[in-house]
């Protein structure tokens, strides 16, 4: 079989690492326009990008086995170990399994009223007429939830800047070294560099002295059992023994990584698109009006149809995770194509979400869509937490977490964004916007 057709403009010797690097929102919308299925150059070496939904549910569901997760993750590993983010095989089964029971309904209904009550000090805080960076706001309250609710921990205001300043550049740093080939970025001694390195240290430290604090706390003090009990006093030998002390800690900063880059960037998305379209912004305040988000019925608030959809509609278009990879483990064929064993495959979940064969109007805010023809789209064309055996464990968590928040938001100010002012997307670890200042008109009670 033939190669993949190579998607233009590759420079020699670094291919398309550096179009990748400047912008790659870009990159990745006009190379799904060569093909299905495409091949781009990581400094000298072919990969593979999908571009279509369908290809991208056979990557995740039906072939997963044949994939492992490649090379973005492996730059991931300083930071996370072998954290169940990062695992393979048995051993990521194992642990899937023994977390999964902290992230279904029930577990959840334990976590709600902590959401509740950050969300509401956050919103509480602001005021009337301010113009609020919002997206920081939103940092801060889901890195204190995750903690919270995860690992009955509360972090001060100190950890938690910490984890605000330096949690980005990690991430960004683990993205900029998935396209570059292995180990040439980290060979050069540049400022971003030490940045990077510096701040995996700051993070890990407290993270040990996190665990140990939890650690050290007797049960009585706890309201509900957490994650750390989960992973400690589980009766398989085999199990406690893979969660020795380093192993909690990767497991600890594994969540603290997914909870504090993907919700936040969830929530101003919709509070952004909500902004910008004031009659909609309208019609949700109408549907929560007297709702009560510290209910601990987590199906109640999945109930409002408007708001799920306004929020769907904002994963669609800026999908906290925009793109990943895999890793062929043993010879494949993809979209008629025989990919040899070692060959990277990237995705973009954000091109595939836009695809103009499946959605309408696709770089619209159409929230609408998902209440009046949600049957024309194919479950393989939204996929913001993935799929099959990798599919986000903390999918129900984030879009509890996300609703509450926005209920919240909505029942005390009005968001309006400045005349003429547009929020690109910065396409880091999470697809986060650049400066959000919104101005927050208190609300009258009604």
């Amino acid at each position: 079989m033939s190669k993949p057709p190579l998607v233009p403009f590759a420079t020699p010797g670094i291919g398309h690492a550096l179009h990748i690097w400047q912008n790659p929102l870009k990159f990745f919308s006009a190379a799904a326009r060569t093909a299905p299925l495409s091949r781009i150059k990581i400094g000298w070496k072919d990969a593979c990008l999908v571009s279509n939904h369908e290809l991208l549910y056979q990557i995740l569901v039906p072939d997963a086995k044949k994939y492992d997760k490649g090379i973005q993750y492996e730059r991931a590993r300083a930071m996370l170990g072998n954290g169940v983010l990062l695992a393979e095989g048995d051993f990521h089964f194992r642990q899937r399994r023994l977390m999964q029971p902290m992230f279904n309904k029930p577990s959840v209904n334990d976590y709600i009223n902590a959401m509740h009550t950050y969300s509401t000090a956050m919103v509480d805080s602001w005021a009337d007429r301010d113009v609020v960076e919002l997206y920081p706001e939103f940092y801060r309250l889901a890195t204190q939830v995750v903690i919270d609710t995860l690992f009955s921990t509360k972090m001060s205001h100190q950890d938690v800047e910490l984890v605000r300043r330096q949690m980005p550049i990690v991430i960004a740093g683990i993205e900029k070294r998935g396209a570059l080939p292995p180990k040439l970025f980290d060979t050069i001694p540049t400022r971003e560099n030490r940045a990077f390195y510096a701040a995996i240290s700051d993070l890990r430290r407290l993270g040990d002295r996190l665990v140990d604090e939890r650690l050290g706390m007797s049960r009585g003090s706890r309201s509900h059992t957490d994650l750390m009990d989960v992973l400690t006093e589980t009766d398989d030998a085999v199990t406690r023994r893979d969660n020795d002390r380093a192993q909690i800690l990767n497991e600890f900063l594994t969540f603290l990584t997914a909870g504090s880059e993907t919700t936040p960037s969830a929530i101003a998305w919709s509070c952004y698109l909500l902004g910008r379209h004031p009659e909609i912004q309208e019609q949700v305040r109408d549907e929560v009006a007297g709702f009560d988000s510290g209910s601990s019925d987590v199906t109640a608030i999945l109930k409002l149809p408007l708001l799920q959809a306004v929020v769907k509609e904002a994963l669609r278009l800026y999908p906290p995770v925009w793109a990943l990879g895999r890793r062929t483990i043993q010879p494949t064929v993809l979209g008629g194509y025989a990919l040899p064993t070692g060959t990277q495959v990237f995705y973009s979940v954000y091109s595939v979400q836009r695809d103009r064969d499946v959605y309408d109007a696709p770089n619209e805010f159409r929230p609408q869509r998902w209440i009046d023809d949600a049957k024309k789209y194919p479950r393989t064309a939204f996929l913001p937490f993935g799929a099959g055996i990798r599919n986000c464990i903390g999918e129900h968590f984030a879009w509890i977490e996300i609703s509450i928040a926005i209920v919240n938001i909505l029942q005390r100010y009005e968001l309006s964004l400045q005349p003429g002012q547009t929020v690109p997307p910065a396409a880091m670890g999470a697809l986060v916007p650049g400066n959000l200042p919104m101005r927050l008109r208190r609300l009258v009670s009604r």
